[in-house]
């Protein structure tokens, strides 16, 4: 079976491997779709297609500790409540109750244990000096890293673009993530504590850019590894990658 032509432009590599890289595929962008309310603009895509801060954007799959927590606090203020008229219940339903307060108490503990490693656990965000970036041009960004982390060798930073297709072999499957072009360099950090990190790429031409508001969607990313006692600090960050709009 002969294969399809590639469109990839020549001098391009191209690599058609599985996206098996260390972040989940798309877990922002969907959420990110769902609070789309203006219309895309075709010669400024970035106004519309997703909610992008530049000053600091966060990882890619990040969780919302801060709703994560209000829903656990309104939680135990209504088990608070309940409780508060435990003198005036039934015995029955006096039981239930204690069951309710022992799981409170399960939602306690492991808030505590979450908070202390939120502490912990350092927190990354990108500032996109280059907002948008061109294909053909310059992305220029900082790593930030609070707190301060020791590091002792080089990080690990790639850009990629990633497609999103349909498996062949298995279309009820959904879409699959790919990457089309990828290139990876490593950095040495700035000092012995590392807080911020400028990076620079220099983009090529003749390849799609961001493309969020189709099913099948385009989309340039920035991995970055930072070697740090204990587990590495793994983080992607979209990246406003974009074709010019025709004059």
């Amino acid at each position: 079976m002969n294969e399809p032509p590639s469109s990839t432009p020549p001098g391009i590599r191209e690599s058609r491997e599985r996206y098996a890289l260390f972040a989940p595929a798309r877990s922002a962008l969907q959420a990110a779709r769902g609070k789309q309310q203006r219309p895309e603009d075709p010669k400024a895509p970035w106004t519309s297609d997703h909610p992008w801060h530049p000053e600091g954007m966060r990882p890619e799959g990040a969780v919302d500790a801060a709703g994560s927590l209000r829903g656990r606090i309104v939680l135990l203020v209504l088990l608070g409540l309940i409780n508060a008229a435990l003198p005036w219940v039934p015995s029955a339903v006096k039981v239930v109750i204690l069951v309710l307060d022992l799981a409170g108490l399960l939602v306690l503990f492991d808030s505590i244990l979450k908070a202390a490693q939120a502490l912990r656990h350092p927190r990354t965000r990108m500032r996109w000096t280059t907002f948008p970036a061109f294909l053909g041009g310059r992305l220029e960004g900082t790593l930030l890293v609070r707190p301060g982390q020791h590091v002792f060798s080089a990080l690990t930073v790639k850009l990629r673009c990633v497609q999103d297709e349909r498996n062949e072999k298995h279309p009820d499957a959904g879409l699959e993530p790919h990457v089309i072009y990828d290139q990876t360099f490593e950095v040495l950090p700035p000092g012995e504590t590392l807080k911020e990190l400028p990076l620079s790429f220099q983009l090529p031409d003749g390849l799609p850019g961001t493309h969020l508001n189709r099913a099948e969607a385009t989309y340039w990313q920035v991995a970055v590894r930072v070697p740090v006692t204990g587990p590495d600090i793994e983080a992607v960050f979209l990246a406003p990658v974009y074709e010019r709009a025709p004059q």
